[in-house]
């Protein structure tokens, strides 16, 4: 009985050794010796070695940031939004001054056109005033010499210094008359009636 215990164990041991002697011809050869793989490549095809990768080394400067925090794009859209919100009030303030600058400028220049055509027109109204003293004053001051120059004992007399005093008005009426005219008529290099020009 204990022989063919042995028996067994050696027939067990047999086939243990052959069975990894088969399942060591079966696995493929290492590919990192010269030897090659177990089963040869088939002579119709030619089997050309990968040619080494090349690693380039990263540009200066260049560094691994970590990722970025979550919500940074919402920060970065809310700092755009701000920042144009800034921009366009400062544009918007800019034009406001220049607006108020604007119409400062316009109201002294409206009040310097009231104040030149005021003091026209006050400068008119005096020297209008002042002619019409002087000839209010003229008036009085002939009317008198008239009276005393009429009051002459003979009547002929007084009636032919009368008739003088008409002839003079009439000769210096007509004067101004002539000088009003002149006034209003046009100068030989100006235009009576200049066109309105609709171009």
């Amino acid at each position: 009985m204990p022989r063919s215990r042995w028996t067994s164990v050696r027939i067990l041991t047999a086939g243990v050794l052959a069975s990894l002697a088969v399942g060591c011809a079966a696995v493929p050869g290492d590919p990192y010796y010269d030897g090659g793989g177990y089963y040869p490549a088939p002579s119709s095809m030619t089997v050309y070695e990968q040619p080494g990768v090349i690693y380039t080394a990263p540009p200066l400067g260049w560094r691994d940031y970590p990722p970025p925090p979550s919500g940074w794009r919402e920060d970065a859209w809310r700092e755009r939004q701000w920042r144009e919100a800034r921009e366009r009030q400062w544009r918007e303030a800019q034009e406001r001054e220049r607006r108020e600058a604007d119409r400062r400028r316009e109201a002294d220049r409206r009040r310097d056109a009231d104040r030149r055509e005021a003091d026209r027109r006050e400068a008119e109204r005096r020297r209008d005033a002042e002619r019409w003293e002087a000839e209010r004053r003229r008036d009085w001051d002939q009317r008198r010499k008239e009276d005393q120059l009429l009051r002459h004992p003979n009547p002929d007399v007084a009636r032919e210094r009368q008739l003088q005093f008409e002839r003079d008005r009439r000769a210096e009426r007509e004067a101004e008359r002539e000088r009003r005219n002149q006034a209003f008529q046009p100068q030989p290099g100006d235009r009576p009636n200049p066109r309105p020009d609709w171009r």
